[in-house]
């Protein structure tokens, strides 16, 4: 079966039970999980309380916001193939990973505190800087936690599904987690503190302390599993693992989904808490605070709820055929703002996350899976396996697609002619250019996404081919 041809095929022909070394135990992947979850309250609060706490608290222009969020994002995508590399690369009694791990989530933990003491009596430049500055330090960190841990995900199991109930098993936690980022808005503008930035500060110490302990736990459970040959592996320059990724079609194809979902979603990440605030609220910003939080909400539960859902019909029509399916209602989520963003109504404003939310729970516990597969792909091609190489690049991608959505991000809000001097007092020529971007522009991107999702070249069938190919390859290496 050729690799071109294999996509019309999702599924085995015959029923396929997981071999029990093959198994993934619930301690690691409570452990696993336990890592997502610390990147992910680490590695979206930055997002999520950006321009509440610079532009509406603090008055800084969305441009300058933007470039806060972009910045930083795209100097750690510049990192993360280097960090992959110097993990696949790294020999030491606790493993490749386990180092890395373990001193990014203490850096990424405390730097992440200080970033929100910014001092509020500087200039709007004077506090750009002081943001930017440590920004990079965090995200740096951040790489030096994220890139081994992922790396090692692809690691734990050789099997198709476990795979699957692997990073479902993640992704439902991350998303039990991420239900904290909704409320962080409401958190910070609770009435015990005096403003926006004190608010930050203490949100922030919180945050750190959660996602350290997190971290940690994941150093402690996680197994990292290699192969006689990966353990004697020669090490490799960079750029030569580098090459063998980025001309590997069916990651290109991979990382293209997310890096459409990621510039389409993000862009306009902020919208609809702008939205809440002076179109359906008029300014109001604690009523559109827990609206938001709710929307938030209803998303991660969402999420939640989908996570067994997607990895069963995953095992039914294959990771692709359901990958396009979540997309779909997705673009549906997407195309129904328009009548659910409504004054009158603000309760509909929670229906469209439910949608969306289908699409990306399928596409994070998805996507991760498929790029396991891929990683087997890439060892039958060029006989070494480098997890943590095509990790880093799949992080890249959605790290340089995060990057332009960000600096798109106060692009486009000012292209609305937004004005935060103006509270609820916004021009209907305002609103209406906010409400339009907030449907198009994902509308877009979904529909790309979609049409990558259906050419993913990699079936379940053509997958434990792979396998099978490796395992007597392997075999032969270790007789010889």
């Amino acid at each position: 079966m050729s690799l071109s041809s294999s996509h019309s095929e999702d599924h085995h022909t015959t029923h396929h039970v997981t071999r029990p070394e093959d198994r993934v135990s619930l301690r690691e992947k409570a452990g696993y999980s336990a890592g997502g979850m610390s990147y992910t309250l680490l590695g979206n609060s930055i997002g999520s309380m950006a321009n509440v706490v610079l532009n509406i608290g603090l008055g800084m222009n969305p441009f300058l916001v933007g470039l806060l969020l972009a910045i930083p994002r795209f100097i750690d995508a510049l990192l993360d193939p280097l960090i992959g590399a110097w993990s696949d690369n790294t020999r030491s009694r606790w493993g490749r990973r386990k180092p890395f791990m373990f001193v990014g989530a203490i850096g990424a933990g405390i730097f992440f505190v200080v970033l929100w003491w910014l001092p509020t009596a500087w200039s709007e430049m004077g506090q750009f800087w002081f943001f930017l500055t440590l920004s990079v330090v965090f995200y740096v960190f951040m790489s030096l936690f994220s890139v081994p841990w992922g790396a090692m995900g692809l690691s734990m199991t050789a099997d198709y599904h476990e795979r699957t109930r692997l990073m479902a098993t993640n992704a439902f936690m991350s998303a039990l987690a991420a239900i904290l980022l909704s409320w962080l808005y409401a958190l910070i503008k609770l009435p015990v503190f005096p403003d926006s930035i004190t608010g930050a500060r203490w949100v922030a110490v919180g945050l750190s302390l959660v996602t350290v302990v997190l971290g940690f736990v994941a150093v402690a459970l996680c197994r990292e599993k290699q192969t006689a040959a990966q353990s004697s592996q020669a090490a490799e320059s960079v750029l030569p693992q580098i090459k063998s990724v980025v001309t590997n079609r069916a990651f290109l194809i991979l990382g293209s989904v997310v890096f459409f979902m990621c510039v389409g979603i993000f862009s306009i990440g902020s919208l609809p808490v702008y939205l809440a605030i002076y179109y359906i609220y008029g300014g109001d910003e604690q009523s559109a605070s827990v609206l938001a939080g709710w929307n938030g909400t209803v998303w991660q539960v969402s999420s939640l709820l989908f996570v067994p859902l997607i990895s069963l019909i995953a095992t039914r029509i294959g990771k692709r055929h359901t990958l396009v399916l979540a997309l779909f209602f997705a673009l549906i989520g997407n195309l129904i703002k328009w009548f659910c963003y409504s004054p009158g109504h603000p309760l509909l404003f929670l229906i469209p996350p439910v949608f969306v939310a289908l699409g990306f729970s399928a596409l994070w516990t998805l996507t991760a899976s498929m790029l396991a597969d891929v990683c087997d792909l890439h060892e039958l091609q060029t006989g070494n396996r480098n997890e943590g190489a095509l990790n880093a690049m799949y992080g890249w991608v959605m790290k340089v697609g995060s990057t332009i959505a960000f600096a798109l991000s106060g692009v486009l809000l000012n292209l609305t002619g937004f004005d935060q001097a103006l509270g609820g007092n916004q021009s209907a020529a305002t609103i209406l250019s906010m409400r339009l971007l907030d449907i198009g522009v994902p509308a877009i991107a979904v529909v790309a996404a979609i049409v990558l999702a259906w050419i993913y070249p990699i079936s379940e069938d053509r997958a434990y081919q792979i396998r099978a190919e490796l395992e007597e390859r392997r075999g032969q290496l270790e007789t010889t």
